[in-house]
């Protein structure tokens, strides 16, 4: 076997080491216990192992050449955590059922030669048939082979959501999830595309700018032909629109277009999220109203926790036992503890409530009391100062001077904010130092 020569891989141009192509390295994928697939990038099966074959329940000859995801049909979340790190050439594990009825812990490997991918490995792992034996003192297990599931909790408002969404995205409306942070939207969209049986693909529109926008969207094409964009990853399935309402305006009328073509051509759902309302966001210029009405055919708002109080101590119960699994002494909660983590505003909803719970099961002992909560923040806003009667002059300067501290502390010199904001470096310099020595000064009032 030849395990250091390169070659380029045909088609794609990729340089990928020889011993892929050598006749002996099916053998080498038959010595191993796990099910194992070598997958091109673009999703095509090219070399599998007996295992897998058993774990698929496919022969040999109807899984090589074949799109991968047509064998994990029906899998829910294990197809979608597959499909999201191929696309994102990230490694990735997972675990779900496959349709076989088994059971299993998948993880993906992107293998890279002089840091260019060309490949990537897939094993499977059937749950159960490798048990893992309690370790003596001084030995550890992977977590991988530990972590449990995230609990879920659900409420009769929760559930009606979560009926709602379920029915919108089978008549194909568009479906727009908004919630303040940590309410739970992400989890309650997981849970309605996990029984689709369906691609989904994530855009998470904070991170899209101008230079990356059409690669993130639509792929590298001929620059990089194994790296596909959003917009094919969820053909036939759903293309998630992840914090739209932090989507960068200048962006706002190419997604707009976009959304037009993915819509017109039909069979892909799109769903999306924000943590505050968007309409608003429309009356003030940030978001063009023809992209909400495409987003918006129905628009459901997960409630935050203040607004179902009787929701904490059921939430709590059920992560406490999730904590629980990885402690020596169980911990339990007092009704000091709860009825003291109730009365906090809690912001962060749902996240925040377990990361508290997290603080105090680090603090506690057997039982979890008030003391053992994280400070409280002060969440008291700023008191805004009065301008009432500053010049006009005196609050363009404040103005002035707030965007050039900004940019200053953007860029880290003061040549990179002052060529940031067209202006020579001499000038910024002349102004902070000019706003050091004058402060505004209030009018006088006759």
């Amino acid at each position: 076997m030849r395990f250091y020569r390169s070659e380029p891989q045909a088609g794609l141009g990729r340089r990928r080491p020889g011993f892929i192509d050598d006749p002996g390295f099916p053998s080498f994928l038959n010595g191993l216990t796990d099910g194992a697939a070598l997958v091109e990038l673009d999703g095509r099966i090219r070399l599998v192992n007996a295992p897998m074959e058993r774990l698929l329940r496919a022969t040999r000859a109807d899984l090589l050449g074949a799109d991968l995801a047509r064998h994990l049909r029906g899998t829910g979340r294990l197809a979608a955590d597959l499909s999201e790190g191929l696309i994102r050439l990230r490694r990735t594990e997972t675990t779900g059922t496959l349709p076989s009825g088994r059971a299993v812990s998948a993880q993906l490997s992107i293998l890279r030669q002089d840091d260019d991918p060309y490949a990537a490995l897939l094993t499977l792992r059937e749950l159960g048939a490798h048990p893992v034996a309690s370790p003596a003192r001084g030995q550890f297990r992977l977590a991988r082979d530990l972590a449990p599931q995230a609990p879920f909790v659900t409420s009769p408002a929760r559930q009606a959501l979560a009926e709602r969404l379920e029915g919108a995205l089978a008549q194909g409306l568009t479906v727009h999830l908004s919630g303040e942070t940590g309410t739970g939207k992400t989890t309650l969209l997981t849970r309605a595309l996990a029984g689709q049986g369906a691609p989904v693909a994530t855009i998470f529109c904070a991170a899209l700018d101008p230079a990356s926008f059409e690669a993130e969207l639509f792929g590298t094409g001929a620059t990089d032909p194994g790296r596909i964009g959003r917009i094919e990853a969820a053909a036939g399935g759903t293309l998630v629109l992840e914090a739209v309402d932090l989507l960068p305006p200048a962006l706002a009328g190419r997604l707009l277009a976009t959304l037009d073509a993915v819509l017109d051509s039909g069979g892909t759902r799109i769903v999306s999220t924000a943590t505050q309302p968007l309409w608003p966001l429309c009356a003030n210029g940030t978001l063009p109203e023809a992209l909400y009405f495409r987003l918006c055919d129905l628009t459901l708002t997960l409630p935050p926790l203040r607004a179902e109080p009787a929701f904490l101590a059921p939430f709590l119960d059920a992560w406490l036992a999730e904590i629980n699994r990885a402690r020596p002494r169980p911990l339990a909660l007092s009704a000091r503890f709860v009825k003291a983590l109730a009365a906090r505003p809690l912001p962060g909803n749902l996240r925040e409530a377990i990361a508290a719970l997290r603080c105090a099961a680090l603090c506690a002992g057997t039982t979890a009391e008030p003391a053992h909560l994280p400070p409280a923040r002060d969440m008291a806003a700023a008191p805004v100062p009065d301008r009432t009667g500053l010049p006009l002059k005196d609050l363009v300067r404040e103005f002035e001077i707030r965007t050039i501290e900004n940019s200053v502390a953007d860029h880290g010199s003061k040549r990179s904010a002052a060529k940031a904001l067209g202006i020579d470096v001499a000038t910024l310099i002349r102004k902070m130092n000019r706003s050091r020595d004058t402060q505004p000064t209030r009018s006088e009032t006759p």
